[in-house]
């Protein structure tokens, strides 16, 4: 036999041997990742064993965030201050009145993951985390890092094309609330989260990233501390054209500022003389307060209130 025919039939032999291989190899079952390593707003790196399936929430950012990503058929517990989605109020709660966590409660639902935030002392963090159950803790800084955290929450639930929707329909509703703001002017503004003394939201808080991707001038930009007091001298000084009160400090009209002994102070400030005061409702200083899929509803409402023939 011709050996260059001899040559020609092993090389097709190999060819449709490698393809075969191929093939199988291609047909094989993909092993699925036993873990995976995502690293925490602390900066912690957090091994979590995969598949999650059974989720605890201490925290009622961690539980918006987890429903919002279409991950909340996971949760098997939460905390007496979650109140949406509607059926998150119907979960076990592990955190109480006084917000931190009960160890033995969390342990006795038997979860795969824990959400927290710093308001859970460290350790309880660590008693968790030497139990063998990780612990991600998640405090957003400004809304950027609330996608980040959406984005790690998917990777670790399985959730990750429902994160990302989430994320994009964020950034669509701040994009569109920009876009129709940009040609005004800034308004400058003072939150108020307690009248006496005065705290208000510094320039690291996450309020403060709220405020000023609504279009407003935090006059607190100045102080140091996320969350410091302002003198009524400095306010006076300021002169902001806005008053946003949060829900938390007892204010609950213009009667505060224009009574009392005070009152003739607060007379000389532009946004008591023009009217200009916003006092938030208990959910919309939830809102405000707690970083998660419901803050684009505090920029849209910050935004509308500050420039209202931009939303008409």
């Amino acid at each position: 036999m011709n050996l260059k025919f001899i040559a020609l039939i092993i090389v097709v032999v190999v060819i449709i041997a490698s393809g075969f291989y191929v093939y199988a190899e291609t047909q094989k079952p993909k092993s699925q990742q036993s873990s995976i390593t995502v690293v925490d707003d602390l900066g912690r790196s957090v091994n979590v064993s995969l598949p999650v399936k059974r989720v605890v929430s201490m925290d009622p950012s961690d539980t918006q965030m987890m429903y919002a990503i279409g991950a909340g058929s996971l949760l098997v517990a939460d905390t007496s201050f979650d109140w949406w989605p509607a059926n998150s109020t119907l979960l076990p709660h592990v955190a109480m009145d006084s917000g931190v966590a009960s160890v033995e409660q969390v342990v006795n639902m038997t979860p795969d993951l824990v959400l927290a935030t710093t308001i859970q002392t460290s350790q309880i963090i660590d008693q968790l985390q030497n139990l063998s159950i990780p612990v991600l803790v998640f405090e957003p800084q400004n809304i950027s890092n609330i996608y980040t955290d959406m984005m790690t929450l998917g990777k670790v639930t399985g959730h990750t094309s429902g994160a990302t929707a989430e994320v994009n329909h964020m950034k669509s509703v701040i994009s569109n609330v920009q876009t129709k703001i940009a040609n005004y002017s800034k308004e400058s503004l003072l939150y108020m989260m307690w009248p006496n003394p005065i705290y208000t939201a510094g320039p690291t808080s996450f309020i403060d990233n709220v405020i000023t991707t609504a279009g407003g001038a935090n006059i607190a930009e100045n102080l140091s501390g996320p969350y410091p007091v302002i003198s009524l001298e400095q306010v006076v000084a300021d002169n902001p054209q806005t008053i946003i009160v949060d829900n938390n400090t007892g204010v609950s009209n213009m009667t505060y500022f224009t009574s009392g002994n005070q009152s003739q102070i607060w007379d000389n400030i532009s946004a008591i003389k023009n009217d200009r005061l916003l006092i938030f409702n208990v959910t919309e200083s939830n809102w405000m307060n707690e970083p998660g899929p419901l803050t684009i509803y505090a920029v849209q409402m910050v935004a509308q209130f500050l420039y209202p023939q931009a939303f008409e």
